[in-house]
Parts: C-alpha cells; structure tokens; sequence
C-alpha cells in the first residue's frame, strides 16, 4: 500500500469518503489541527465526557493509514504502531473499539484493515493501532509513531502506585525514531496539582518543553452536548472542588477523585443484587452507625468462573430512626433490632467473617456472634483507611471487582477525593448531606478480607487487618509497610 496518498487529519475529519462521518465542534478542530501540525508531544487538560477517547482514537487511525511518510523511518518489514495507553487493559481497549467504529464508517479505510482484534487493528499500510494498560514493562522496543495516553493523571499499576512516569519514560523513547514526525499525546482530566500529568502541563503551558504545547478546556466547550442540569446535577453530586476538576479541567490543590470515574463506570455490569448461589466465599464489610449516620453494609464473593475476580453481591444501608431512644435499654433495643436485620442478610449470604470498624465494636461484634457470625474489628486509621481503600482502587483498576447500579453506591464512589500531604497521600470520603460515605468504606472493607488469589485471607490474630492490595500480599513484609505507610502512593 505504498501509493496510498496521504491525508492531513483535519482535511480527512471533512471528507465524506474518509472521516467525514464526524462533525467537529470547533474546539476539537483546533485540537485535531494543532496535532497534525506539530510539534511532537501535546499535553490536553479537558473535562470529563470531553470526547478524550474519541479525538485519540481519529488519531491513531489517521496515523497508522492516511501518514505513508512514516514508512521512511521503517527497516523492511518493519511495523510501525500507534499505542494507546489507558488506566487498565479493558480501557484501552475502549480506544481500539472507538477506532473500529471509526473504520467501519469509512468507506475508504475499511478497505484497509488487515485483521483486527480487541488489542490490535492491524492495517495493510505496515502499521498497528495496539492496546497497552499502563505499565512500564510493555513497547519496549517497537516502532511507535504515535503514543496516546489516555487518562494519563489517574495512572496507577496493580500496585496502587502512580505509573504515569514510568510509562512516559519506557514509551516515549520508542518515538524519537520517527523524528519530528512522531506524535506523544498525553490526555487527561486533572487529578490534583502534583503529580506527572500536572507538572508536564504546566511546564509545556509555560513553554519550558520546546518540543510540548498545553491544551486545556472545560467539558462543555469541547462537547456543547452537554446540558447546564445536567452540569449542576454533578456539581450536587461532586461539590464544587470536584466538580472543578472533572467538568471544568482545573488542577485543584487538594487532589482529585480518588477513583477514575471511568473505571467505576467500566465495573458496572448490567444487573441487580446477586442470590447467595451467584458467588463464594462471602464476606461482609461493615461501617455501623446507630443515631445520626447510615449504617453500611457490602457482602462481596469471588466469582466461581473466575477466581481473582469479585462480585459485589449486595450492598445496603440502613437510614437512622428519626425518634431517638430515651434511654440505654431503648437504644440498646434499637441497636439490636437492626444488627438483626444484619445478621439476617448475611446469613442468608452465609457469610466466612465480617468486617467491621472501631466505632460501637463491642455491641456490634458482641450481637453478631450470639447470631453464630465471625466478627473481626478493623481499627481505621487515616493509614489502615488509605490502605483499605487502596485494595478497592486496585481491584477496579484491575477489573477484578464486579458493581451493579446500586445509585448511592456509585455516587459514594464517585465522590472519594484524594488529599495529598508531604510525601504522602490518603483517601477522603467525604460527608455530603445525610451521607458520610458507608456503602464506600463497606465495600472497601469487604474487597480487603481477599488474598490476592480471590480467597478471603485469614487474620493472623483477632483486629489485625489482612491487606493485599491487588496482589501485593507477600513475604515482603517492608515492602507491605512502606505501602500502607504511603498511602499506597509514592
């Protein structure tokens, strides 16, 4: 395919023959424009839902079929690639599948694909459109032309750890081959005001890159799809800081969502609760509370087909009396009425143990063991409630952990901010109207019993916490504690 003629990206978004299926907002033309034209690495600092993935996508199938020019930085037979490179492997593969649909619309480049999978389109120019998760281990050594980094800020290896920069230092290597010619884009919303993604966008914004140019832009003025109710009610949702991290694209100093929107919205399989017989090895995770706040509870399993893997088969809260009791026996009645309820859900589930917090241990221990239940209590530290939380992050980044559309779970999820200090960062699940987060910090608590291999763990004595944060759990006992000690961020 050597005579095929190249095409610029913009002029081809405008052919009706080509990708002129998509009508650009002018914010996306200037993106597109400002690509094609250089210099090589772009660093864009956009919204949610601000068509990210699908500008990346027309980028990568532009250069593996409409840029002949790139053969000449070729050995024969060599194979040029266009990587896209997300927060996990099933993300990434959302920009090979945005780069079929692109192609299937295409009269004149369907003709070219060669053979195509959910990891790779392979094209008969000589080029590749391949899927990475983001791991520094991978590319090493291929012929990249052009590296796209999707959600670059929200990074993290199976680890916990920020995996941005390791990434960008194993990768972007593998396009100076290409000259001038190569293309780096880093994409992302921003995730706090530290961190890889946010210093190269303040130095390429600063022209301290000679070889980078920042983009930034709010949601609505990349999508004009975007409603205001639809804005104010993730404003609601969010708060304002959050909000303006997501949908406004600034880089707010206390951090941003602890979890990758995306990647809570990738783990949500179209269902409802789970029945008992659905899963094994039940565990139920607690945050109990009696008078004010709603009380938590999540019961997670290891799917039968596929061991690493959980299926949160129940999550519940339980809404405060608006009567409150007069007396210690009313309220001990109280208390125990509802710790009923409880037990009752996870026997049904015959749960191995259950996980519960420092606050009203006693009672609450005390009443589920006359029910025949294991109760192990899990004193939360800003520490141990990192690391706790760290195995939840690690099981969707990973997608090992299975939700369904449990609404206030999901908004739960959604909320958890990060709070970085000096070499260090932690979890804040934040308290917003009637909710203090339960259902959040009951599942995390739950996702924590489980050993890497799917199996709840086993506690060594009665209070201490099993953490195995996304296989991390080994003989290595420093390297446990330098983890928790961090945050699970360093």
């Amino acid at each position: 395919m050597s005579d095929w003629p190249g095409v610029g990206l913009v002029e081809a978004c405008d052919d009706p023959r080509i990708l002129g299926h998509f009508h650009l907002w002018p914010a996306q033309r200037a993106l597109l424009a400002r690509i094609e034209a250089g210099p090589r690495t772009q660093v864009i600092a956009w919204g949610r839902r601000g068509t990210k993935t699908t500008m990346q996508a027309l980028i990568g199938v532009w250069a593996c079929t409409l840029r002949p020019g790139l053969r000449r930085f070729l050995r024969p037979r060599e194979r040029g690639y266009a990587v896209g490179v997300a927060t996990n492997l099933r993300q990434a593969r959302l920009l090979i599948a945005a780069a079929q649909s692109v192609i299937d619309q295409s009269p004149l480049l369907s003709q070219l694909v060669d053979a195509a999978t959910e990891d790779e389109i392979r094209f008969k120019t000589g080029h590749a459109f391949a899927a990475f998760p983001c791991s520094a281990r991978g590319g090493r050594g291929w012929a990249i032309h052009t590296l796209l980094m999707d959600e670059a800020a929200h990074f993290v290896d199976s680890e916990g750890n920020a995996a941005a920069e390791p990434v960008w230092r194993a990768l972007s290597p593998a396009t100076v081959q290409f000259g001038g010619d190569g293309r780096i884009v880093v994409a992302s919303t921003p995730f706090g005001s530290a961190g890889f993604f946010a210093d190269l966008h303040a130095r390429a914004a600063a022209g301290e890159l000679p070889e980078a140019v920042a983009h930034t832009a709010a949601s609505v003025d990349v999508n004009p799809t975007l409603s205001q109710a639809f804005l104010e009610q993730e404003r609601l949702v969010l708060g304002d800081e959050a909000f303006a991290s997501e949908y406004l694209a600034e880089f707010v100093g206390s951090g941003g969502a602890y979890l990758d929107p995306a990647v809570i919205d990738d783990a949500v399989a179209d269902r409802d609760v789970l029945d008992r017989q659905h899963g094994v090895g039940w565990v139920a995770g607690l945050d109990p509370a009696f008078s004010s706040d709603p009380f938590g509870l999540a019961i997670v399993g290891r799917d039968p087909k596929q061991r690493s893997r959980l299926l949160l088969g129940l999550a519940r809260s339980w809404q405060p009396g608006r009567v409150k009791p007069t007396s210690f026996e009313e309220r001990r009645q109280v208390e125990d009425a509802l710790l009923d309820e409880v037990a009752d859900v996870c026997l049904a589930y015959r749960v191995s143990k259950v996980l519960t917090d420092q606050y009203a241990a006693a009672p609450t221990a005390e009443r589920l063991r006359q029910r025949g239940l294991t109760v192990q209590t899990v004193p939360m530290t800003t520490t141990s409630k990192t690391a706790v939380f760290a195995t939840l992050r690690a099981r969707l980044n990973l997608g090992q952990l299975e939700l369904y559309p449990q609404p206030d779970l999901l908004v739960e999820l959604r909320r958890l901010r990060s709070k970085f200090t000096a070499g260090a960062a932690s979890v804040v699940n934040p308290r917003v109207g009637g909710s203090h987060g339960d259902l959040a910090q009951a599942l995390a608590m739950a996702c924590s019993a489980f050993a890497s291999s799917g199996r709840p763990a086993r506690m060594s004595r009665p209070g201490d916490l099993w953490l195995d944060v996304g296989g991390l759990a080994s003989s290595d006992s420093g390297r446990m504690r330098d983890y928790v000690e961090t945050g699970g961020l360093r």
